[in-house]
Order: C-alpha cells, then sequence, then structure tokens
C-alpha cells in the first residue's frame, strides 16, 4: 500500500499486483533510471512492452521501500 501510494502521489500509474512486485510505466528510458537509481544504492529491473519503458519495484521491508521511494522522488524532480 505503501508504494501504492507513493507511486499515486508521483502521478505514476501502476499495475495493481498480488505478486512481490509492482511495474509502472516511466516517464525516461529504462536504462537511464537503473543507472541512476544505482547510483543512490537501489537496484530495479527495467522493461520495455511497446514502445513504453516501465519499471519493476520488488517489495521489500519498509525501510527499502522508503530507500527506493526517496531516491526515485530524488532522481524524477
Amino acid at each position: 500500500q505503501f508504494l501504492y501510494e507513493y507511486l499515486t502521489k508521483m502521478g505514476y500509474a501502476y499495475i495493481p499486483s498480488s505478486a512481490n512486485f509492482v511495474l509502472f510505466p516511466i516517464k525516461m528510458k529504462g536504462a537511464d533510471l537503473v543507472s541512476k537509481l544505482m547510483a543512490e544504492g537501489v537496484m530495479v529491473r527495467k522493461w520495455e512492452f511497446d514502445r513504453q519503458h516501465w519499471c519493476r519495484v520488488s517489495i521489500g521491508t519498509m525501510d527499502e521501500m522508503k530507500a527506493f521511494t526517496d531516491a526515485f522522488t530524488k532522481i524524477t524532480v
């Protein structure tokens, strides 16, 4: 729920998931997102479907999710 609320607040749609990850379309190239997040110490997966770049975030502990949201905010704002 924490990640869903964060993505909604940031203006990102997402695919609701019953798995241990969430997919959402991003506003930059996937490779750029991955490298920028890696520089912040956060690892995600990138996907590309029908010319749209997507981010796959695994659900972790609350500290890990906060690390993702902090890093994502830093690189996208």
